[in-house]
């Protein structure tokens, strides 16, 4: 067993730590940049600038957006959601290489993955597995984890806790064991839900 100590310091003691659950957008990966440009290109044929619409909190999968986008009249009640989804989808893969790693963060992955036995570690994310995959691959990341769970893969997005919840129980380890890195106040809260201890990665990330 490696004797180096975790290059971030975690809420549990290696002996308690069952598995690393790890958010994609803003916690693996910096997308901010590349999903503006997405957003605002989905939204351009609705006459909507990004700057005018009412932002759900930071962390809210987009489907869950569009969703509250409908309900509040910004966009059309017959709006075709599943096509939006798509153009947004297509717009990040198309830039997938322009969002750099956050190394800390990534350096804590491959820190899991040293540990003989290594620590179990999932993806939980909000995005759809298209783009999760397309992001992963771009950073050279996608062999690093053992479990990806999706936004298109659970019926409630973050806040609520079953992204997390899914990737405990693939990874066949008890919610108390794990520990969520997050960048979002939405993400900590879903962690918090699902009864995980939680790491919030915002200090380790250049803003």
């Amino acid at each position: 067993m490696p004797d180096t100590a975790s290059p971030i310091d975690l809420p549990l003691p290696r002996e308690h730590l069952a598995a690393l659950l790890f958010d994609l957008d803003g916690t693996l990966i910096d997308t901010r940049a590349i999903n503006r440009i997405a957003l605002a290109a989905v939204f351009r044929p609705f006459g909507l600038e990004l700057a005018t619409l009412p932002r759900p909190p930071e962390g809210t999968a987009f489907i869950d957006w569009v969703a509250h986008l409908v309900d509040n009249g910004s966009l059309p009640a017959d709006v075709d959601t599943a096509a939006l989804w798509r153009h947004c989808e297509r717009e990040v893969i198309e830039r997938a290489t322009q969002a750099p790693a956050i190394g800390p963060v990534v350096a804590l992955a491959r820190w899991a993955g040293a540990w003989a036995p290594a620590v179990p570690t999932a993806v939980a994310t909000g995005s759809s597995r298209v783009v999760a995959e397309s992001l992963l691959a771009a950073s050279g990341l996608d062999d690093l984890f053992g479990v990806l769970v999706t936004r298109d893969e659970v019926s409630r997005g973050k806040p609520a806790p079953d992204l997390f919840l899914a990737a405990a129980e693939q990874l066949g380890v008890a919610p108390s064991g794990c520990v969520v890195v997050e960048d979002t106040d939405i993400g900590l809260s879903s962690a918090r839900s699902a009864g995980m201890a939680t790491l919030d990665v915002r200090p380790f990330r250049e803003t």
